[in-house]
């Protein structure tokens, strides 16, 4: 029966046996725990992305610039953002700014540096577990697939099978010296983002380190410079990262603020003029909020190609900053997914609706598998896409006997049984292949969250305390003299 749980979805367990208990059901909210949900929908909307763009191609152009003519909504503007994975990777990347300088600048608000020393430290430590440690599960478990026949085409030997795998571990996923270069990992190309988010992550903590002890005015205006920096140098992925230490600052700011008003008698409502003018300032907020979370959703949505056939992107392309050249497809649309993804991560926290469907049940549960979605998903799409998409039929090409003949490939799978003919059968083959893989890559992923995800978490808060020096003094001076 303990199998049985393990190996079923933490919320089936928890729906079939009472005495089961996950981590969901002892999940209470945060201040930011809108920002766990927006993570998880973002992991959620990646596996779109790679299950769209590998298996309905005429998904992915611009609506009305389909070569055929036949364009579905699904890839209308606004809408096509439910399969535009790469804005993801970025949100990621403000999130995680957001969250790893959370604690450290709320110390340092109330000028605790030995709590903000403690809580740099421990994240320093940890985070290559947090990283690596379920990327080098995951590509092992790839590598035994492949080289058992599942997958790819194994190599001619097990010895050859582990050395390519050591390779990937270690001059890829684990190799965050090329800030420059998107590296494409063997085994599961989705992980090129992992050692870019590693270099960040310490990026980050010496900055907050570095800023620890100067006057808040001095820390806005070094955080800003170095926005303006990372922006001028085309590096994006700072850009991210510090970002989202400003907007952490700013949240920790408010939230100080809102205290004290709280602790203060309001003004009265009798007041003459003061009811309207609140009803008013809160509708301008709304409407400025929502108009800023729209122009997000719009920018995700930019294509991978004909950007300068598109109405509104191609605006957003005449007015990238040179430091992003148009050298490529993809260097001009970072720049305006990393302000996207800023603009949408602070946004979301200031509107009630939107936060509040961030804080729900399904986008929070998201948000618990999120880096195991992002890890899982290429796999299971290599594993079962084939089978569950399908083909169409091809007749045969060439003279039998002679070079270049091509046997018929029989129809098969959704696509066999459903057809891509009409923009009508091309949306129905996308939503059918979602209804079936979704769930398989939200089991794995749900396995994978508390088998390897999880106990990667504790080991190394395990290892950490097992480790630590107890006798040093983080408030004294090299010189033994206190601060």
């Amino acid at each position: 029966m303990t199998i049985l749980q393990t190996l079923l979805p933490s919320f089936v367990a928890d729906t079939l046996w009472h005495d089961h208990k996950s981590p969901l059901q002892t999940h209470r909210l945060h201040p930011t725990s809108y920002l766990d949900g927006l993570r998880g929908v973002a992991s959620l909307l990646v596996f779109f992305c790679h299950y769209t763009e590998e298996n309905h191609p005429y998904m992915v152009p611009t609506y009305g610039l389909n070569k055929d003519g036949k364009s579905s909504w699904l890839q209308l503007p606004f809408v096509r953002i439910l399969y535009s994975g790469r804005p993801m990777v970025h949100i990621f990347f403000v999130i995680s700014g957001f969250v790893l300088s959370y604690k450290p600048m709320k110390a340092i608000r109330t000028r605790d540096l030995e709590k903000c020393y403690t809580a740099l430290s421990s994240s320093t430590f940890r985070r290559p577990f947090r990283l690596f440690g379920p990327c080098l599960v995951s590509t092992a478990m790839i590598a035994v697939l492949v080289q058992t026949g599942f997958m790819y085409r194994p190599l001619p030997s097990a010895w050859n099978q582990l050395l390519a795998w050591i390779d990937a571990m270690f001059h890829s996923i684990t190799w965050p010296w090329a800030w420059d270069f998107d590296l494409r990992p063997a085994f599961d190309v989705h992980l090129w983002s992992i050692p870019i988010e590693f270099a960040h992550s310490m990026l980050l903590f010496l900055t907050i380190l570095m800023v620890a002890r100067v006057r808040p005015q001095v820390r806005l205006s070094v955080a800003l410079c170095l926005i303006a920096y990372a922006v001028t140098c085309g590096k994006w992925a700072a850009f991210e990262f510090w970002s989202g230490m400003l907007l952490a600052d700013i949240h920790i700011k408010r939230m100080s603020q809102m205290k004290r008003y709280e602790a203060v008698d309001s003004v009265s409502s009798s007041s003459p003029g003061t009811l309207p003018r609140s009803i008013e300032n809160a509708f301008l907020h709304y409407c400025v909020h929502g108009l800023l979370f729209l122009g997000c959703i719009f920018t995700g949505g930019w294509p991978n190609f004909d950007a300068h056939k598109t109405p509104g992107i191609q605006w957003l392309l005449a007015h990238t900053p040179s430091s992003f050249p148009q050298v490529d497809n993809l260097t001009p649309q970072k720049f305006w997914f990393s302000v996207q993804a800023v603009a949408l991560v602070w946004t979301c926290g200031e509107l009630h609706l939107v936060k509040k469907l961030l804080e729900g049940r399904f986008a929070q549960y998201c948000g618990h598998i999120s880096y195991a979605i992002y890890i899982v998903h290429g796999p299971v799409l290599e594993l079962f896409q084939r089978q569950v998409v399908g083909t169409l039929y091809t007749p045969p090409k060439g003279t039998p006997g002679l070079p270049g003949y091509k046997t018929e490939v029989l129809p098969s799978g959704i696509k066999g049984m459903v057809g891509v003919d009409t923009t009508m059968q091309r949306t129905v083959c996308w939503a059918m292949g979602l209804m079936f893989l979704g769930p398989l890559v939200v089991w794995a992923a749900d396995v994978f969250w508390r088998l390897v995800d999880t106990p990667m978490i504790h080991m190394a808060r395990s290892l950490e305390a097992k480790v630590l020096d107890t006798g040093v003094d983080l408030g004294a001076r090299p010189n033994g003299e206190a601060h």
